[in-house]
């Protein structure tokens, strides 16, 4: 079970699909963190390998993955925010395909692979930190607002070295700073491709842009879309936007699980199967496993429902893949009793 820690909550995205930890204290994500993970999405395969940097609580990454089967490695700062992240991602039971790296940006070389990520995506701070600007007192806030441990260049210089050739960076920014993302691309072998403003009512100046950039692309051909409109006259979100935030994860009728079972002689065993109950008298009758099938009977202790057969079965390869304590710390933190 996730535990809260004092002033935490849990909100939700996607409707009730996804759940999020967080709290007063520290940012929440916003509205450009899940434009950024939906116009990103579109570019990622299951196959793929995607690295969110200054991610925070995981917000983009949870929002993504919901959407596929990649892989995802989180980059952030913040020891009190990773551990929303990584709370967040046992919650929708994405532990093993999301992993948070607690880390400057700038050291991610030295734990990422360079040259290995098919998709980057970074909603970076905002606001540069000249002497005497007034920042929040709170330091985590200002950190999240502006580029006081890392700045625009920077980030950009590292997405271009942890990306595969042609590979792609999204990013999600101020129309004023999009002049330097530009300038810093075409410096770090990363030339923007696309840019996607949204203006909050139709006839104002675009208050935001997504950015993306192609690593080892060519210098030209760079697309300026027509600006999305957010709000309506009454304040009310847009049904282009509605349609982002309230997206339905695609599911199927037939359900797919992960399961464990408590053998007889005290051993785990982790499995897959679309029904638990016949699956449970397969193994007891000696024709489940090969495993199973000389420490009967089996006692099913914990299960995991997924809408797509591939999840459960990765579900599965993770788990047999950890040692024993590891197991057992697991189910205790899922109140199972063993």
């Amino acid at each position: 079970m996730v535990e809260l820690k004092d002033g935490e909550r849990i909100d939700y995205m996607l409707g009730d699909q996804l759940k999020i930890i967080q709290d007063e204290h520290s940012f929440a994500f916003s509205l450009d963190t899940l434009l950024m993970a939906y116009w990103a999405k579109q570019a990622i395969k299951d196959r793929s390998k995607v690295v969110e940097l200054c991610s925070g609580n995981g917000a983009a990454s949870l929002y993504m993955a919901a959407f596929n089967r990649a892989h995802y490695d989180d980059v952030e700062l913040q020891p009190e925010i990773v551990s929303k992240a990584e709370r967040s991602i046992e919650l929708n039971h994405f532990e093993n395909r999301i992993k948070v790296y607690q880390g400057n940006v700038k050291e991610a070389g030295k734990f990422l692979k360079k040259d290995s990520y098919d998709v980057v995506v970074v909603n970076p701070p905002y606001f540069k930190a000249p002497e005497g600007h007034l920042l929040n007192p709170d330091r985590s806030k200002a950190i999240a607002r502006h580029e006081l441990e890392i700045n625009l260049e920077e980030i950009i210089e590292v997405a271009s070295g942890l990306l595969k050739m042609k590979g792609k960076m999204f990013m999600v920014h101020r129309p004023e700073r999009l002049g330097e993302i530009i300038a810093y691309g075409m410096k770090h072998d990363l030339p923007v491709k696309s840019v996607q403003p949204f203006v909050s009512r139709r006839g104002q100046e675009a208050n935001l842009v997504i950015v993306e950039a192609v690593r080892s692309g060519k210098a030209d051909g760079l697309v300026l879309h027509d600006a999305i409109e957010v709000h309506e006259a009454n304040g009310e979100n847009t049904p282009q936007i509605r349609e982002i935030l309230e997206a339905r994860i695609p599911s199927k009728e037939e359900k797919h699980y992960f399961y464990v079972l408590l053998c007889a002689d005290g051993t785990f065993y982790g499995g897959y199967t679309n029904d638990l109950k016949h699956r449970l008298e397969m193994h007891n009758s000696g024709k489940g496993a090969k495993y199973t099938k000389s420490r009967r009977p089996v006692k099913m202790i914990y299960h995991e429902e997924f809408a797509d057969k591939k999840l459960a079965m990765k579900r599965e390869y993770w788990f047999k893949h950890h040692d024993r304590a590891w197991k057992e710390k697991f189910l205790k933190e899922h109140q199972v009793d063993f």
